[in-house]
């Protein structure tokens, strides 16, 4: 039997938690609206971006009026949209592709440079957007990890235009809180900051457990205990799964309790490995030093003393850990660690006999 769980960034899994039919809901949305609109999906690395946007695009993809374009975030993503939407425009409006110059200066070819959002090529998208309007058709973009990119800058003039003239295109992006963190003052990037925004939740546990429980036919016990290793991050339920399948299938028989010692390390290790260091290398040194200081429930007034900083200037730090979704506020000043294990790593972090070793000087 093949492992029904997947583990790999970018992947969409076969077994994927929507309890609350928030792909379902989105795809309705943007079904019954009739102008632009963006949606940026944001959440720590590992949450589900990639799958959830997957998800709301082949929800869509099957009702006959979405023309779907997918682009790759690299230097050619302006000419690509421009190049499928002449095709999804030319397979779905056959009828109407010799009357063509009804509605642009001749047929349909790219004789500009569409790297660059000129006049030439807002006005050749803006024509066969006028198309897709006619034919009561929308377009949908979708655009995996978006940053402050040229291009992304670029497609983000076209599209304002397209809205502009009230034109049937929406967009679905996934990116990491920190982009919308980095961009507030950042004029062309208004796109991006004028979005909608859909956070990825944590999974319940209640959701997890029975996500477990049917896909490797183990007891309740066993997979609320799965369930509380996982501690709702959309990677960890994977990972563990994945494992779990692994294990349970050189047994012979279902997962025990009492078997998920023997996978918990390589659990753990491939968290550290896949999620946590990439998560933790990209902080900058204040929000990594933050995140060690509020480690074992430390008050806040406790955290600034640490810091050797004023509450002021803590308070930005704890403030980006919570847009980051590394933590959320508890009583008294305190924090919690969202991800599983998390405090466990941040300790490999300061072990200077640890593989995971980053000296940190408070």
């Amino acid at each position: 039997m093949q492992n029904p769980f997947n583990p790999t960034f970018g992947d969409v899994p076969k077994i994927y938690l929507d309890t609350g039919n928030q792909a379902e809901s989105l795809a309705a949305l943007i079904k019954n609206s009739e102008f632009a609109r963006s949606f940026f999906i944001t959440g720590v690395r590992g949450s589900g971006k990639t799958t959830f946007m997957t998800q709301v695009e082949t929800l869509l993809s099957q009702d006959l009026q979405c023309l779907p374009i997918s682009l790759i975030n690299d230097e050619h993503l302006l000419s690509s949209f421009v190049h499928q939407l002449e095709r999804a425009v030319e397979s779905k409006t056959a009828a109407l592709a010799k009357k063509l110059s009804e509605f642009t200066a001749g047929p349909i070819s790219l004789s500009f440079n569409s790297e660059e959002a000129g006049s030439d090529v807002i006005t050749r998208v803006v024509e066969l957007m006028q198309i897709v309007k006619k034919k009561h058709q929308y377009v949908l973009v979708t655009i995996d990890e978006v940053d402050n990119s040229k291009a992304i800058r670029s497609f983000a003039q076209v599209f304002n235009d397209l809205k502009r003239h009230q034109m049937p295109i929406f967009t679905l992006m996934t990116g990491l809180p920190d982009l919308i963190l980095n961009i507030q003052t950042e004029n062309k990037m208004t796109f991006l900051l004028r979005s909608e925004k859909i956070t990825m939740e944590p999974l319940g546990n209640g959701n997890t457990a029975l996500g477990y429980s049917r896909a490797l036919g183990c007891d309740w016990v066993t997979a609320q205990q799965m369930a509380n290793m996982v501690r709702g991050y959309s990677y960890a339920f994977q990972l563990l799964g994945y494992l779990a399948f692994e294990y349970q299938e050189k047994l012979a028989r279902p997962i025990q309790q009492a078997d998920l010692k023997s996978i918990e390390q390589q659990y753990i290790v491939q968290l550290f490995d896949n999620a946590y260091q990439k998560i933790f290398v990209d902080l900058s040194p204040q929000d990594k030093k933050y995140l060690i200081a509020v480690a074992d429930h430390r008050r806040f007034k406790d955290v600034v003393s640490m810091m050797h900083q004023n509450a002021s200037y803590v308070s930005q730090y704890r403030r980006r850990a919570i847009e980051r979704h590394l933590v959320v506020p508890a009583s008294y000043g305190q924090v919690n660690y969202t991800l599983p294990y998390f405090a466990e790593y941040l300790k490999a972090v300061q072990d200077p006999n640890s593989v995971y070793y980053d000296y940190l000087e408070f």
